[in-house]
């Protein structure tokens, strides 16, 4: 073990901290007075932008080392001094997973990643190998070693850095949004290797939306309320709220639920009989290897339509190819039964990718929504409705991974387009933003547009869906 904290001092002590980013009217982050012992799995909630993904990125040096901000008040992790230490000494006692994991990998190749932790700290080879056992046995990784982390998906890319940053050894982990991209299986994974960890007395600490899988897990709740810790909840007190407060306060569901029996009953629901999309011969590949092939697939005008399936299994991939960033030579697309090249599906789509910060290129949030389109104007009603009014003037790297999605998200609705995809557009986002986001897809399917929606968030898919498409189905010649 790396890092062992002293069992007489808390694993994380804050004193007075406050944390500002430039050009921001108020505090990121304003926490009085806290403690976290050892071996406890705190989660961090609330809105979206509220200060939790700042409170991670102080707690593992990013904030200010590279996000520049003004930092005061004190804040150790275990007798270490976080202010007064450098990032390389932090990481040999903090392992982090971030919002978006792409942007932590040092490296192309699968294995290659698992093991550089280790190889970084001066492990021995049977070290390695013995942690790197340990590791695939949770994680059971090791079907993809030889893999490019490039081609991995989404949700397979949670799990390789989940697995990083067990490879790592020490005694705190700090994730944020680990399952915000990961089906239920991947979900069901992230709290089995989370109660393992704990077990072993690791001190966890998670932001996260999706509640409910954390209801047996969490020992504490840490609501954060406009950059402000809010409250302090021991579990219990927590999961006793009623509805009403838990609404009140922008939170997902707290208690597991089931939307299997709605969302069985969605294929046979069509709001529109009107010709609009249609693919043929589809032959979906990731490099040599075909995801899936699509020999017949027909999706109309004015309906929402969900696009679901395990992480891996080519739904990505498939939007690519829909949106015209590939193109397959023997496939035919038609809109309006009329074929489409890769740059006229290109011309007729809007896209919110599910990493959005690579679709972020402007120097402010107002120029962001204006880049590419002729009509400069902006929709103060619809910037507002997302809560981005306040945000113009900031670059849109500086905002949390929620205020990046709403970006694109408004973007896109600004787009004068006919079909939209929307990959993973709610992961990152609080309850009263996941119903705007609901309400936007609602609001093009009144306008006759096509929806295709690829998400594993149930909640969404069942509030919006006319039509459900299983990838597995379409997965056989």
């Amino acid at each position: 073990m790396l890092s062992q904290f002293s069992p007489s001092r808390p694993a994380v002590t804050v004193k007075n901290l406050e944390l500002s980013y430039p050009a921001s009217a108020r505090p990121a982050l304003s926490i009085p007075d806290l403690r976290i012992p050892a071996g406890q799995c705190v989660v961090l909630c609330g809105q979206s932008g509220s200060g939790k993904s700042s409170f991670l990125k102080v707690l593992n040096g990013l904030v200010p080392e590279y996000y520049p901000a003004q930092l005061s008040g004190q804040v150790h992790l275990g007798d270490l001094a976080v202010q007064q230490t450098s990032l390389e000494a932090i990481s040999r006692h903090v392992a982090s997973v971030f919002q978006h994991p792409s942007t932590q990998f040092f490296h192309s190749q699968v294995l290659q990643e698992l093991v550089f932790p280790c190889e970084n700290q001066g492990l021995s080879r049977g070290e390695i190998e013995k942690r790197l056992a340990w590791v695939n046995d949770l994680f059971g990784l090791e079907p993809l070693y030889e893999r490019s982390i490039s081609s991995l998906s989404g949700g397979q890319q949670q799990r390789l850095a989940l697995a990083v940053a067990a490879m790592q050894g020490t005694d705190l982990l700090v994730l944020d949004e680990p399952t915000a991209n990961l089906d239920q299986a991947g979900i069901a994974m992230v709290q089995e290797i989370l109660q393992v960890l704990k077990k072993q007395g690791k001190t966890i600490i998670i932001a996260e939306h999706r509640l409910s899988y954390l209801s047996q897990l969490a020992d504490r709740y840490l609501y954060f309320q406009d950059g402000c810790l809010h409250l302090d909840l021991e579990a219990k007190d927590f999961l006793a709220q009623s509805e009403k407060e838990r609404q009140h306060r922008g939170l997902r569901r707290l208690i597991p639920a089931s939307f299997q029996g709605e969302m069985a009953e969605l294929p046979s629901r069509n709001s529109s009989g009107q010709t609009g999309l249609s693919i043929q011969h589809l032959s979906v590949s990731q490099g040599q290897e075909e995801l899936l092939y699509v020999d017949q697939l027909d999706l109309a005008t004015g309906q929402v339509v969900g696009l679901v399936g395990p992480n891996g299994s080519g739904k990505t991939s498939l939007a690519r190819y829909l949106v015209g960033l590939a193109e397959a030579k023997s496939a035919r697309i038609t809109w309006q039964q009329q074929d489409l090249s890769a740059r006229q599906r290109l011309e007729k789509t809007a896209l919110v990718m599910q990493e959005v910060r690579l679709q972020l290129f402007a120097e402010s949030v107002e120029r962001e929504l204006t880049l590419g389109r002729k009509n400069r104007a902006i929709d103060d009603q619809l910037v507002a409705q997302f809560g981005l009014l306040d945000l113009l003037k900031r670059h849109p790297v500086s905002l949390s991974g929620g205020e990046q999605q709403r970006l694109m998200m408004v973007a896109s609705l600004l787009a004068d387009k006919e079909i939209f995809i929307f990959d993973e557009p709610t992961s990152g986002l609080d309850l009263k933003q996941m119903q705007q986001v609901a309400q936007a897809l609602l609001d093009l399917k009144r306008k006759n547009k096509l929806v295709l929606l690829i998400s594993h968030d149930e909640e969404l898919l069942e509030l919006v869906c006319d039509k459900i498409v299983d990838i597995k189905q379409l997965k056989s010649r």
